[in-house]
């Protein structure tokens, strides 16, 4: 874990005032993996529909003005095309952000930005509002699952018909509704939960740093490879006043 002087590659703990907060309180910050911090739900896998609208667009163009391809044309420019859309599907999914920030407040999700509504590429985790963070091992670093309690105040999942048009949108439109509500500020599921993959830390990094900034209330759980529990820090049962 990095000492307060500064931060290291990936992670570590530094002054938030730096940025222009009143006062300064110890922070940590994280890498996050993959194009979530970025992009809305579904966004990459409209990459190989654009390839192949293109394929298409090309072969038409050229039937049209030249002559039509010869058969073994079709075969060449279909490898071509599954090969392009593996590697951009491919580095899209190894794209790393700083868009964790974890504080004495709370956890933010997302990049900071400096657009007109910088709001809707982050979201704001108070800790009275986390009930739950489960640290699970993975090959990139750790997968962090902060579940919210029943009282805190819940941005809704996206339904299917919404996430359609959305898509069919960004099929259109991908430089302007691609840019929408990143895929890690919309939480999973009825809980909710958000899932955030970290880059180049240990679960126990993160177990011990977030144990150190969340309230006491807050219940934390680093899990083997294994599924079972490494570290774990329980709420503390609350006590009756003496009658």
């Amino acid at each position: 874990m990095a000492d307060h002087q500064g931060m290291a590659i990936g992670v570590g703990f530094f002054p938030a005032g730096g940025d222009g907060d009143s006062a300064p309180e110890d922070c940590y910050a994280a890498l996050v993996r993959g194009p979530a911090s970025l992009y809305p739900r579904g966004y990459p896998w409209l990459v190989p529909v654009w390839l192949a609208a293109l394929i298409v667009l090309l072969a038409w163009g050229w039937s049209a003005a030249v002559v039509a391809p010869a058969w073994w044309y079709y075969p060449l420019g279909l490898g071509g095309l599954a090969i392009a859309a593996i590697t951009l599907v491919a580095v899209l999914k190894t794209v790393r952000h700083l868009a964790f920030r974890a504080d004495g407040n709370g956890v933010r999700l997302g990049i900071r930005s400096r657009r007109k509504r910088p709001r809707q590429r982050q979201v704001h985790l108070w800790w009275a509002d986390v009930q739950q963070i489960g640290i699970l091992p993975r090959h990139y670093g750790a997968l962090l699952e902060i579940t919210l309690g029943p009282s805190a105040r819940i941005v809704r999942r996206r339904g299917l018909p919404r996430q359609a048009l959305l898509m069919t949108g960004m099929l259109v439109l991908p430089l302007g509704l691609g840019r929408g509500a990143p895929r890690l500020t919309e939480p999973r599921g009825r809980g909710p939960q958000y899932r955030v993959p970290l880059y180049e830390v240990t679960p126990e990094e993160v177990g011990m740093a977030l144990a150190a900034l969340a309230l006491p209330e807050v219940e934390i759980t680093v899990m083997s490879h294994r599924h079972h529990p490494l570290l774990a820090r329980r709420p503390s049962p609350v006590r009756q006043p003496a009658a």
